[in-house]
């Protein structure tokens, strides 16, 4: 029989993996030097959404193939197809 914590162990990970994502989404941001929060980040099925002000979206929008590429290369987030 396996003990409790060895099979809770496969589950230590599942709660920071959003977290995770949204650090590396939020690092592409400021490296394309676009001032968006971990707070303002959301991700639902393959579309990265945004909740920022109305310029910084604007500025989002002008770059957004650039910003889907450079997403698409992270693991675990290549299924991201759209931004909104």
């Amino acid at each position: 029989m396996i003990p409790l914590h060895q099979l809770l162990a496969r589950f230590s990970n599942l709660t920071n993996t959003d977290k995770v994502k949204k650090q590396l989404i939020m690092d592409i941001f400021l490296k394309n030097k676009l001032p968006v929060n971990i707070n303002q980040i959301s991700l639902l099925k393959n579309t990265l959404f945004i909740k920022t002000q109305p310029i910084i979206k604007t500025e989002i929008l002008f770059k957004k193939e650039e910003i889907l590429n450079q997403v698409q290369k992270i693991a675990g987030l290549s299924n991201i197809s759209n931004i909104r």
